[in-house]
């Protein structure tokens, strides 16, 4: 049973749905692990992989001017997580879809939620974030070891390929 948008979904569901449940690892280019978890192995509370900023302005529900991130570049805590700390959503924590420099205001979009709204002043703790590429967790937060997805998978392009003359068929890997 579910519980959204003031009413209650219940779904009746066979044995045979135990089939549609995950069961093991799901073999992908990207990471499956959360960025900071025991699988992740890396520790967010670093300087510079987080701080804490306040609300500044809101363009949209979901769209908040901030302060406090000005020393940090266009995207870094994109794909990261905020959590507030005063306010109507305090203990709440909510996903970055965007952070961006736009004419000197720093832009936050979080991921669209039902909940109180976001008031000016709100003060928030916000972490970096990763979009699960091979070549993220090596270059911004050096942690390659650690990586928890199979980059070097060749895509449909490889298999559906064929060979041509002056190609490189090395074996090496698809990925750098």
């Amino acid at each position: 049973m579910t519980r959204s948008d003031e009413r209650f979904v219940a779904e009746l569901e066979s044995l045979v749905s135990t089939l549609d449940q995950q069961n093991g690892r799901i073999v992908s280019r990207t990471c499956d692990a959360e960025l900071g978890d025991a699988r992740c192995g890396f520790l967010l509370d670093q300087p510079g992989f987080s701080a804490t900023g306040a609300v500044e302005a809101m363009e949209t529900p979901d769209k908040i001017a901030v302060s406090g991130l000005a020393g940090f570049d266009t995207g870094w805590f994109s794909f990261g997580t905020l959590g507030w700390i005063t306010g109507a959503r305090a203990g709440r924590t909510e996903r970055i879809v965007d952070h961006r420099l736009a004419g000197g205001d720093v832009l936050l979009v979080l991921q669209q939620r039902v909940g109180p709204t976001i008031g000016l002043g709100d003060v928030f703790s916000i972490s970096a974030g990763c979009d699960k590429t091979f070549a993220t967790c090596k270059a911004k937060f050096d942690n390659a070891l650690n990586f928890r997805g199979f980059p070097h998978l060749p895509g449909n392009d490889a298999a559906y390929s064929y060979v041509v003359e002056g190609g490189n068929f090395d074996g090496g890997p698809v990925v750098p």
